[in-house]
């Protein structure tokens, strides 16, 4: 960790590192979060440190809300990768689905035996007759 030390009495030396450094009472708050269990879980305060974002962060907002400003952003961006890797995935499953041969043809309905009338049924036996008898394959 970058921060370990404890927040020392202000002296004039103090005083000339913190005109020099505009982050060191920033990362004496963050120490101390870090000591009280205040930051928000899975953050990483040292991954933060070394980001240009969370430095921003700390110097338009306190300490505070640059953890949980930076925090929610980190969480939204994986959501997002997560959302696109699930969706690539889905569009990949989906393309390899096998595809029909014969998408140009609609399947011809079945024919309702149990409602046709005694006259149709006895005509479409006929047929199949006449086509068994021509050599036609019959799918009934």
């Amino acid at each position: 960790m970058i921060f370990k030390k404890k927040p020392e009495p202000v002296s004039d030396e103090a005083e000339s590192n913190e005109a020099e450094n505009p982050f060191i009472e920033a990362a004496q708050a963050l120490v101390e979060m870090e000591s009280n269990g205040e930051l928000p879980e899975g953050f990483d305060l040292e991954t933060a440190v070394q980001d240009r974002a969370f430095a921003a962060l700390l110097q338009e907002f306190e300490p505070k809300a640059a953890v949980r400003i930076y925090a929610a952003e980190r969480r939204a961006d994986d959501a997002e990768n997560s959302v696109k890797t699930r969706m690539s995935e889905r569009a990949r499953s989906r393309g390899a689905l096998p595809k029909s041969q014969r998408t140009d043809r609609a399947v011809a309905p079945a024919p309702d035996y149990m409602a046709m009338s005694k006259e149709a049924f006895s005509a479409l036996e006929q047929q199949y007759r006449n086509a068994a008898h021509n050599g036609k394959r019959i799918h009934i």
